[in-house]
């Protein structure tokens, strides 16, 4: 065997390898034998015929197609050994050459590979905000408004109130995209002047102040141009009008701040105490939105730093995935992916194209970033973490599925394995995370020997997956390749 590798700008390499023409012979009569074994052939049991009844019967044409796809099925795992090469996809068969030698023309995808450059000089400050008194009030208020009590009242709503509404609401100067008609006769209850810490006010925040002074059935119309940063991002920078009809208005008693009202809430036996839990619930919550914050814009500056590489049916893959996620999520929603495609005007090419395939550039970039960090860092745990993380899960899947359906998922070997899988996967991104912050704060130390361990370099991945501990041993399967002459256009992704 003779072989001869070109690379490609995709990341993809063509092989060319060379078998003499007496190496078909022998898969010819294999071919034979398998053709004869599946057929009829007058007066022979099946498998019997010889090789010239077989030729005459089904023609040499034949016999040779189905010899070079056995002897391509043998012998691509020798090609790719000899190469030196573990492919991320199954390899393609874009050409066969029947001359003399015969010659296989493979393409096949290489590993995604990474260059991480110098993510070691990157510094950025970790610096959370503590929680406020002002915020632990906000919180006792609501909690307040949330056990309130309304009574309906014959006057214009105030600061306060609860105040029922229907809503319409139109885009003024839409675009071509735009759907101008966003509510008609929508329901909607608010307190006037509850607004949401985080910003999540609906339709905008600030919106009951547009209600005081209204009576029951009084109608109001008004216009508000939402900010370019506003989380509908697609009515950023533009003008709604809004049309309301005030049904009723309600004057909420709040019960008061103290020992009793605490009690209400099972594990506070003052108010006091309901207070500093509060404060210990905003905490951990201001504290894991930042960690995620801190943590996503820290991996966007790696990964710019970075060099990935991946071959087109990588990514492919990952478009998939995304495409199935989103049909899941619109299940829920019931809606279909088409409905969906409708209602945003796009055609699904172009929705892949401007909208799945840069998403899925990014989650693998950002991907195989991590991987590349754990392994460079040298990134371990403790069988103790993983049962902690394993734990963790169980006790958010008792929370989101039904008992006797949890129960029954516990026995299956499968799900059980990728329990495990996904709780390494968290405890290993975590560590891997503290280890980044702990560079970029500059209070990372290490001894001359893990300096030596874990010094920044190239690598090739030999998976496009996270090298996870694995809770069973799989049997490897050969290589195979895809006996198709169609090519793949689709360029690879290089950041």
């Amino acid at each position: 065997m003779k072989i001869n590798l070109e690379p490609r700008d995709d990341h993809q390499v063509k092989i060319i390898a060379e078998f003499e023409t007496s190496s078909l012979d022998q898969y010819k009569g294999k071919a034979a034998r398998r053709i004869a074994s599946k057929a009829k052939i007058p007066g022979f049991r099946p498998g019997k015929a010889p090789y010239d009844v077989i030729a005459r019967f089904y023609g040499e044409p034949a016999i040779e197609e189905d010899a070079i796809e056995l002897m391509m099925e043998e012998v691509y795992p020798d090609i790719l050994t000899e190469a030196k090469i573990s492919p991320a996809a199954p390899g393609m068969l874009e050409d066969v050459d029947k001359g003399d030698p015969i010659k296989f023309t493979f393409v096949i995808p290489l590993e995604p590979t990474v260059d991480l450059g110098s993510y070691r000089e990157i510094r950025k400050a970790y610096t959370p905000e503590p929680v406020t008194e002002e915020q632990v009030d906000e919180f006792i208020q609501r909690l307040r408004r949330t056990y309130a009590t309304a009574e309906p009242i014959e006057r214009p709503a105030e600061v306060g109130d609860l105040v029922y509404v229907k809503v319409n609401a139109t885009i003024i100067n839409p675009s071509e995209n735009d759907k101008p008609e966003l509510l008609k006769d929508s329901p909607l209850q608010l307190v006037i002047g509850e607004n949401d810490p985080e910003d999540n006010g609906y339709p905008y925040t600030g919106f009951g102040d547009e209600l005081i002074g209204l009576s029951a059935n009084q109608e109001k119309t008004f216009r508000y141009t939402y900010t370019q940063d506003s989380k509908f991002e697609n009515l950023r920078g533009k003008e709604v009008e809004f049309h309301v009809l005030l049904q009723n208005v309600k004057k909420l008693t709040l019960p008061e701040e103290n020992d009793e009202f605490a009690k209400m809430f099972g594990e506070y036996e003052s108010f006091e105490q309901l207070k500093e839990g509060a404060k210990q619930q905003l905490a951990a919550r201001q504290q894991s939105d930042y960690d995620l914050t801190y943590f996503e814009d820290l991996l966007d500056e790696v990964a710019q730093k970075a060099t990935v590489k991946f071959p087109p049916q990588v990514l492919e893959h990952e478009m998939e995935h995304i495409v199935e996620s989103v049909t899941h999520d619109l299940s829920h929603q019931h809606m279909d992916l088409e409905t969906y495609l409708k209602t945003i005007k796009k055609e699904k090419e172009a929705w892949m194209e401007e909208d799945v395939k840069p998403a899925a550039v990014k989650n693998l970039t950002k991907s195989l970033v991590i991987q590349e960090l754990s392994k460079v860092e040298g990134i371990k745990f403790e069988n103790e973490d993983l049962q902690a993380e394993v734990t963790n899960m169980l006790v958010e899947m008792q929370q989101n599925t039904e008992p006797k359906a949890l129960e029954k998922q516990l026995k299956n070997k499968d799900f059980i394995n990728a329990v495990t899988m996904e709780a390494a996967s968290r405890v290993i991104n975590r560590k891997t995370f503290e280890r980044m912050k702990e560079i970029a704060t500059g209070t990372f130390i290490e001894s001359k020997e893990e300096d030596k361990a874990v010094e920044p370099k190239k690598s090739t991945r030999k998976s496009a997956k996270t090298a996870e501990p694995t809770v069973d041993t799989v049997a490897e399967e050969k290589p195979k390749a895809r006996k198709t002459t169609k090519k793949v256009t689709e360029p690879a992704a290089d950041n």
